[in-house]
Order: C-alpha cells, then structure tokens, then sequence
C-alpha cells in the first residue's frame, strides 16, 4: 500500500456518508424493515410469514448484496416475529 493510499483508509471524516450509502445495514435498521413488514401485512389483515418477509426484502435488495443480507434478515423476522405496536406510542 503507498502512502497515498494509506491516508485515504485512515480518513475518517466521511464515515456517516459512507455509512448511509453502505449496503450493509445496522441490526437496529433490519429489525425496522421486520415491524414494518409486520405492521402492513396486519393491515391488510393477511398472515406474515418468514418467507413472505424474505422473499419481500430480497426483492427490495440488489442481487450481490443479498448474500451478505440474507442472514441479518432472518435474524431480524426471528427477533421480531411477535413484535405488537406499543399502543402508547
């Protein structure tokens, strides 16, 4: 690596840009995307399943990008499959 190289890696003063235009994703994001899966499929008063959560956020994600995806998604549908509104809020 030159050192001009070196400098750009080490330069942290856009990191909330390259955050938001990552196609990786924070848990807190893909447990969002799981409520409200969730919330539209109570609705239209039809059942929300994995699959149909799934096959959902696949198709909203770009092909290479669902690989790395696929997982977090899941993780999100199990953390969230019971999730109810809090009527409070």
């Amino acid at each position: 690596m030159d050192n001009n190289q070196f400098k750009r890696s080490q330069d942290f003063s856009n990191i909330e840009s390259d955050k938001a235009n990552s196609p990786n994703q924070s848990m807190e994001e893909y447990n969002k995307k799981a409520q409200e899966y969730l919330r539209e499929m109570r609705s239209r008063n039809e059942e929300a399943t994995r699959d149909g959560f799934l096959n959902t956020m696949k198709n909203a994600s770009p092909p290479d990008a669902w690989e790395n995806q696929h997982k977090a998604y899941d993780d999100a549908w199990e953390n969230n499959k019971n999730y109810q509104e809090d009527p409070d809020e």
